[in-house]
């Protein structure tokens, strides 16, 4: 996937973290590709948890310090993602990794790029630049 300007919802942190995201993504799926998503998973995984805690941080806290009305969806979002990749790291501990987890982790990182950084995330942005506030 490439990074599009239709992604960015105007605050630099936040906008450079989402692309640091499409990054792994691309790896992980190049991996996929090649047949090499077993071996991807698990480091794809520790990326995913070191980098929820410094985004969702980063992004909680600015909205937070916004005044941000969504604030609790958000973070609702934020900690059902959270559960999603620990369940799926915990499938990989007791199970090992296979072709479902591949699968599953391949959806669940399309579906957050797709629909929670292109449509609640960018809400952030646009609720930013109808009060004319600065990150």
């Amino acid at each position: 996937m490439a990074w599009r300007e239709s992604y960015e919802i105007g605050v630099e942190e936040i906008d450079c973290q989402h692309r640091q995201l499409l990054v792994k993504l691309n790896e992980f799926f190049d991996a996929c590709s090649n047949q090499q998503g077993r071996e991807k998973i698990e480091e794809t995984l520790k990326f995913l948890k070191d980098y929820t805690i410094e985004h969702f941080g980063s992004e909680e806290g600015l909205m937070n310090g916004i005044h941000f009305p969504e604030l609790a969806d958000h973070q609702k979002e934020h900690a059902e993602f959270v559960k999603t990749v620990l369940e799926l790291e915990e499938q990989v501990k007791a199970k090992g990794v296979s072709v479902l987890t591949t699968i599953k982790l391949n959806r669940t990182l399309t579906d957050w790029l797709l629909n929670h950084i292109n449509k609640c995330d960018r809400l952030i942005g646009e609720y930013m630049a109808q009060r004319k506030l600065q990150a």
